[in-house]
């Protein structure tokens, strides 16, 4: 995928900054992508050619949570299917 970006008529960036931006683009794109769930943390590592835990360090600075949003009905489930590996 490719995304263009009109700028004001006038604005000129020097091959570092214009690079610098685009890497700044993607990042914010990916870790949107990740905050809706669109794409898993392991995507946004290979994408961003950041490790796992980079990556979780990185979705803190965008305050994406690193657990899913679940229901009072997910967690109860969760919970029991979590207690029923660990009781003999």
């Amino acid at each position: 995928m490719q995304i263009t970006i009109d700028l004001p008529e006038g604005i000129e960036l020097d091959n570092t900054v214009r690079q610098q931006a685009e890497a700044k683009a993607r990042q914010t794109y990916i870790m949107e992508l990740l905050r809706y769930g669109s794409i898993s943390t392991g995507y946004a590592a290979q994408s961003l050619n950041l490790s796992r835990l980079e990556v979780i360090e990185l979705m803190g600075q965008y305050k994406i949570s690193v657990f899913p949003e679940q229901t009072p009905e997910e967690i109860t489930q969760e919970v029991a299917e979590t207690r029923s590996l660990i009781q003999p």
